[in-house]
């Protein structure tokens, strides 16, 4: 059996197909267009998102050790945008930067009256209250560790007062040092580090400075070098402090005993504590 469609039929089922492929089409032109705006968009958000990925992903996780010793090493190359601080190009966040764990350091100690910090170096404080103080030293002094400071940690009081002891050991005649501590704390902190009496030297990074600790109780307890040298020389050499006493007379120091010589000097050997003298007493 055949069937005859007329030319009317057919015309309108061509016209039919053709909207559906019409249709057809710019429905998949549409997605494929849709599909190219989201592919752009999810790459542009990946762009910007690899950015915010990054700096998110640097915000979960602290900065290396490298950056931490280098910034408190050299402070004057931080600086700060906004909530982000930067150090030669490493963008990073106060929540970043480790804390220094105080309890993992080593005391300082002197070793054969040498007191060495050392250099890029974390160490801590124990104050006489058992309470522990994180410190570091770079290329030249002690201080607080600066990422301490800037990831919000208190000011420590107590470790600065440490710290700005030894640098005060650090100068050539440290002279200030019996006007900002009393004897007392002097002797605290010396004791405390195991320094003894007589010379002792301080090495902080690539410096290193020799002064004279000593047990009078006539003058400050730390006297420079310099001034040991030449208030020897007026004893054992000049004779100049030891004029009004007559050839004969005894001083001590310690538990041992000098005699002054005719010309009115003492032989004593080079470090001992010669500002411990006692001095005899002179005929009225």
């Amino acid at each position: 059996m055949s069937i005859h469609i007329s030319a009317r039929t057919t015309n309108k089922l061509l016209q039919s197909i053709c909207r559906q492929q019409t249709l057809s089409c710019l429905l998949n032109n549409q997605n494929a267009a849709n599909r190219e705006i989201r592919d752009m968009f999810v790459r542009s958000i990946a762009y910007d998102a690899g950015t915010y990925e990054n700096l998110a992903h640097n915000r979960k996780h602290m900065i290396p050790n490298s950056v931490l010793d280098a910034m408190n090493s050299d402070v004057s190359k931080i600086s700060q945008h906004g909530d982000l601080y930067e150090y030669e190009g490493v963008f990073f966040t106060a929540d970043q930067i480790p804390p220094i764990h105080v309890d993992l350091l080593n005391e300082i100690q002197a070793k054969d009256n040498i007191m060495d910090f050392g250099k890029n170096n974390y160490f801590k404080y124990v104050s006489e209250d058992g309470e522990e103080h994180v410190l570091y030293t770079n290329d030249k002094v002690i201080g607080d560790p600066i990422s301490e400071e800037l990831r919000g940690a208190p000011y420590d009081s107590v470790a600065i007062r440490y710290a700005r002891f030894w640098r005060y050991l650090m100068s050539k005649d440290p002279v200030y040092i019996g006007l900002t501590y009393s004897d007392e704390e002097i002797r605290s902190y010396m004791d405390q580090a195991g320094i003894k009496t007589g010379f002792f030297t301080v090495k902080m990074g690539n410096r290193e400075a020799t002064q004279f600790y000593s047990a009078t109780n006539l003058t400050s307890p730390i006297q420079s070098k310099e001034r040991y040298d030449l208030r020897y020389q007026t004893i054992t050499s000049d004779g100049i402090l030891l004029d009004e006493y007559e050839p004969g007379a005894i001083f001590k120091i310690g538990d041992k005993e000098y005699v002054l010589s005719e010309s009115h000097t003492l032989d004593i050997p080079y470090g001992e504590d010669i500002y411990n003298i006692e001095f005899p007493r002179l005929p009225k």
